[in-house]
C-alpha cells in the first residue's frame, strides 16, 4: 500500500463536507427503481453511504484501491474499477452518481458505460460543488485558490467548479432544485479541507508550500470561534429512455 495515498484518502473521509440528505432523497426520487445504485469515483464513500438509506444495495467503485481501504465499514459494497470499463451487468443499475470525479473520466467512453449499465428510467447524475465562501471573510478562500495556487490546478479543474456545464447526454434532463452544503467550521477545520486539495499535493511534489503562509493569515482573519461555510451544491441529472 503506498502510505501518502491512504493517508490522503483518510483526509478526505475526515474532512472532506459531506453532502445533504435532501441530495440523496431527491435521486432516489427521480430513480424509476431504488434496487442498486453505483457510486462512480467514490474514493472514500461519502456519497455511497449517503445512498444507503433510500437504495437496496449500494456499490461504491474507485480507480484506486488506497482511496477504497480508507473507507469506514458501512452497507456499501466496494470494488476497484475503471469508468468505462464497469464489472456490471448490462441493465443492472437505477442510479449511477458520480461526485466530484467526472472531470477525470473518460467521458465519452463512461457515458457508453452509462447508457449499458442502467436500467430504462435509471438515472444518471453529475454532482459537484463549488469553491466555499466563509461567513464574515467572503472571497478569502476563493482568493487563494484563484491565487497562489492557480498554477497548480489540473485543467480539468474549472469543469468541477462550474459545474460540469457542458455535460450532455441524449436523454431528458432533471433539472434539480439545488441546494447549499454548509458547515460550522473552526479554522483548524478549514486548514484540513484545503489540506485535501489536489493543487497542494502537486505544489509539494515541486517543493513549495503555499498553505504554510496561508495558513497563518487564515487564523488570524478567522479568530477562534465557529464560523459559518456554505460550498454551491449543483447536480446535472438525466433519466434514461
Amino acid at each position: 500500500m503506498t502510505e501518502s495515498l491512504f493517508q490522503r484518502g483518510s483526509q478526505y473521509q475526515q474532512f472532506r463536507p459531506t453532502y445533504p440528505t435532501s441530495l440523496f432523497q431527491w435521486l432516489a426520487d427521480q430513480s424509476a427503481g431504488n434496487d442498486c445504485a453505483l457510486d462512480l469515483g467514490c474514493g472514500s464513500g461519502q456519497a455511497s453511504r449517503g445512498l444507503e438509506p433510500w437504495f437496496r444495495q449500494v456499490v461504491g467503485a474507485d480507480i484506486s484501491h488506497e482511496q477504497l481501504l480508507a473507507a469506514p465499514a458501512s452497507q456499501s459494497h466496494y470494488l476497484v474499477s475503471q469508468a468505462h470499463r464497469l464489472p456490471l451487468a448490462d441493465a443492472s443499475l437505477d442510479l449511477i452518481t458520480v461526485a466530484q470525479a467526472y472531470h477525470w473520466f473518460d467521458q465519452t467512453a463512461f457515458q457508453a458505460e452509462a447508457a449499458r449499465t442502467l436500467r430504462p428510467g435509471g438515472v444518471l447524475a453529475l454532482i459537484s460543488y463549488g469553491v466555499c465562501e466563509v461567513e464574515g471573510l467572503e472571497g478569502m478562500i476563493r482568493d487563494f485558490h484563484d491565487g497562489p495556487l492557480a498554477p497548480w490546478w489540473p485543467a480539468e479543474r474549472a469543469q468541477v467548479v462550474a459545474g460540469y456545464p457542458d455535460a450532455s447526454l441524449p436523454w431528458p434532463v432533471l433539472p434539480y432544485p439545488g441546494d447549499t452544503i454548509t458547515r460550522d467550521w473552526t479554522a483548524s477545520d478549514m486548514l484540513g479541507y484545503l489540506d485535501t486539495w489536489s493543487a497542494l499535493v502537486q505544489a509539494a511534489r515541486a517543493g513549495e508550500h503555499p498553505l504554510d503562509d496561508f495558513a497563518s493569515t487564515l487564523r488570524q482573519a478567522w479568530g477562534d470561534g465557529l464560523r459559518t461555510v456554505r460550498w454551491p451544491l449543483r447536480v446535472r441529472a438525466w433519466r434514461k429512455q
